[in-house]
């Protein structure tokens, strides 16, 4: 059984093509004005992504959101936080090589080696409720 996340098309501009090929990988495929990322279950389950020792560091730094907002991300030994100003933080989980999602079905694809994010579903976070984000809309960010 699989899961699928749909995101905008602006995505499509976000994933990198190493994420189709490598293994671990979600498959991402492109239809009409949608781009799909699939990940399987099972293998998700027998061989969850492990980043390796610093490759969470270039996605740790506060990243300036279009609305103004600044997101930052952080790392606790092997857990990984989003965190809106002093909200409190929200934990994220890798799925790929520069793909993360909390529990809440809130997906962060970093590109450029960290410069850039496009996040999905950002409305479902604890903190959005306050900043009035709307729901469904794809947020880009930079440092």
């Amino acid at each position: 059984m699989r899961t699928m996340i749909v995101c905008a098309l602006a995505v499509l501009a976000y994933a990198s093509p190493s994420i189709v090929a490598a293994q671990n990988k979600p498959a991402v495929t492109a239809s009409g004005d949608a781009i799909q990322v699939t990940i399987s279950k099972q293998s998700a389950a027998t061989t969850p992504y492990v980043l390796a020792p610093q490759e969470f560091s270039s996605y740790a730094q506060p990243y300036l959101l279009e609305t103004g907002m600044v997101l930052s991300f952080e790392q606790r030994a092997r857990h990984y936080y989003a965190r809106l100003r002093n909200e409190a933080r929200v934990e994220i989980f890798p799925l790929a090589e520069g793909v993360f999602a909390s529990v809440n079905g809130t997906q962060f694809v970093f590109r450029d080696e960290g410069d850039s994010i496009a996040i999905s579903h950002l409305e479902r976070l604890p903190f959005a409720a306050v900043q009035g984000l709307a729901p469904g809309r794809l947020y880009l960010a930079a440092r």
